[in-house]
């Protein structure tokens, strides 16, 4: 195939494998790693990871690239859901901004450094996988944590090793808790409640007392 079709092939998907590569340059190994890595030299391809590639043109023309590269992040990483402190700051839960992609996932934890964005995936038990709705990108979805899941699954990771800590974080951190609905507030508490750790117990404790649920 001419160098200038693949090049289009290329520039017209959101993301490209090495098998796909290999169905316009050949299987050959040889051939195949050399023709990736002109490629690549040229600024046709970037690599994202192992057999695991994008276009920057087609980076460069996408009219909404955030949610582009949120959905990058759940196929880098299949079975996951964006949540965490980018969730948060999405929502406006917190106000900093967060440039690294988090994600819940099924699958082991892991970072994930590429050369247009950071994905950090956080491994939980099946039963807490829920919480989440689809955003749609070209007709493929990229689930979302809602927002009471997204501040869940935060608290789930964080470590506080006394109920004064817990104090200390609901009455004195950033976060916005103006931002939750009573949908949100509702489904928060029915959360904490059937997850049963002591943890979650004490910090549903601590959010009636403070009259925030």
């Amino acid at each position: 195939m001419k160098n200038d079709t693949i090049t289009t092939k290329i520039q017209n998907s959101p993301y490209i494998t090495r098998k796909n590569l290999e169905l316009f340059i050949g299987s050959n190994r040889r051939t195949a790693d050399y023709r990736i890595k002109s490629l690549i030299e040229k600024g046709n391809l970037l690599r994202i990871k192992k057999g695991f590639y994008i276009s920057p043109a087609y980076l460069e023309k996408e009219p909404n690239k955030q949610l582009y590269l949120e959905y990058l992040g759940t196929i880098i990483n299949y079975l996951s859901y964006v949540s965490l402190t980018y969730a948060l700051a999405k929502y406006n839960l917190i106000p900093e901004k967060v440039s690294d992609i988090t994600y819940i996932t099924l699958k082991k934890p892991k970072n994930v450094k590429t050369p247009v964005k950071n994905f950090t995936y956080r491994n939980i038990n099946k039963d807490l996988y829920t919480g989440f709705e689809p955003l749609v990108y070209q007709n493929k979805n990229v689930y979302f944590a809602k927002p009471f899941k997204a501040l869940f699954d935060f608290v789930y990771f964080a470590k506080f090793s006394t109920k004064e800590k817990i104090k200390e974080f609901v009455t004195n951190s950033r976060i916005n808790w103006d931002v939750l609905d009573y949908k949100n507030k509702t489904a928060l508490e029915k959360l904490l409640k059937q997850n049963g750790s002591n943890k979650m117990r004490t910090f549903l404790e601590v959010l009636k007392e403070n009259k925030i649920l």
